[in-house]
């Protein structure tokens, strides 16, 4: 008689939103060449700190690339550059406009749903980091506790609307520390 043990490993993850999270946030603009991409230092240290610990995934709508703003080769390369310079475990995006109404666009969860799918992600023990509340309504639909960073789109005072509120709020990601 054989005895067959099957371990499955589950991993913690940190899903973020990309612009106003990783970059910094171009406000009513789209990044369109490598000169408007600025790395974000708060987010460098961050990582720095937390990339033995967790798996990175980037979950991101760029609607630029079908409003035709944003070229889908410049959009290709820079995600590899972040995928290769940060070793994330994936890049997920929207490419569609609000009104095209498709399954992938945050606050809709697809996206969120195949990451977790595809790397056995322990939901309890990751974190959601992005700037807006279609990042929040992403998140929370998960069950996945989101951070709210205060370097993109939203400011501390919009949150008071907002009928949930975050897991926890940043001034930014260098002031952050996760469990290890």
């Amino acid at each position: 008689m054989e005895l067959l043990v099957v371990v499955e490993t589950i991993y913690r993850c940190v899903f973020l939103d990309r612009d106003g999270v990783i970059n910094k946030y171009l406000e009513n603009d789209y990044v369109k060449n490598i000169h408007e991409f600025e790395v974000l230092e708060s987010f460098v240290d961050f990582w720095e700190k937390h990339k033995k610990y967790y798996k990175f995934i980037v979950i991101t709508n760029q609607s630029g690339i079908n409003k035709g703003i944003v070229n889908y080769r410049f959009f290709v390369d820079l995600s590899m550059y972040l995928v290769n310079r940060f070793n994330l475990s994936a890049l997920y995006f929207c490419p569609h406009k609000e009104e095209e109404n498709c399954r992938c666009r945050k606050p809709k969860n697809w996206m969120l749903k195949k990451a977790i799918e595809r790397f056995s992600v322990d939901v309890e023990n990751s974190y959601f980091i992005g700037d807006s509340l279609v990042d929040f309504l992403c998140a929370d639909s998960m069950k996945i506790k989101f951070i709210l960073t205060l370097t993109g789109k939203t400011k501390k005072e919009d949150v008071e609307k907002w009928i949930k509120k975050p897991f926890k709020i940043v001034e930014n990601l260098s002031l952050l520390m996760l469990p290890t």
